[in-house]
């Protein structure tokens, strides 16, 4: 590998870890729990109406993990076939 593939590669890792740094903070920031709670705090049906948000919050994160790890095993195969 030459020192320009090198750099090449570099940034674009840095790149991918970057967009998945910005995924996962999104996602973070999404589950406001306490807002939640909040929300339906006064609705007569508050524990469905949470139990559901909650539900969604929990599928859109495991949604989420699944695309992380996709992204690192993408990054892992591709430094790998570059040695």
């Amino acid at each position: 590998m030459t020192k320009n593939q090198l750099i090449s590669k570099i940034h674009s890792l840095k790149m991918d870890l970057d967009y998945l740094k910005r995924d996962l903070k999104f996602r973070l920031e999404g589950n406001d729990i306490d807002g939640t709670i909040e929300k339906f705090k006064d609705n007569e049906y508050q524990y469905a109406a949470q139990s559901g948000a909650f539900q969604s919050m929990v599928a859109m994160d495991n949604n989420t993990f699944e695309r992380a790890i996709a992204s690192i095993e993408k990054m892992e195969t591709e430094l790998d076939n570059k040695n």
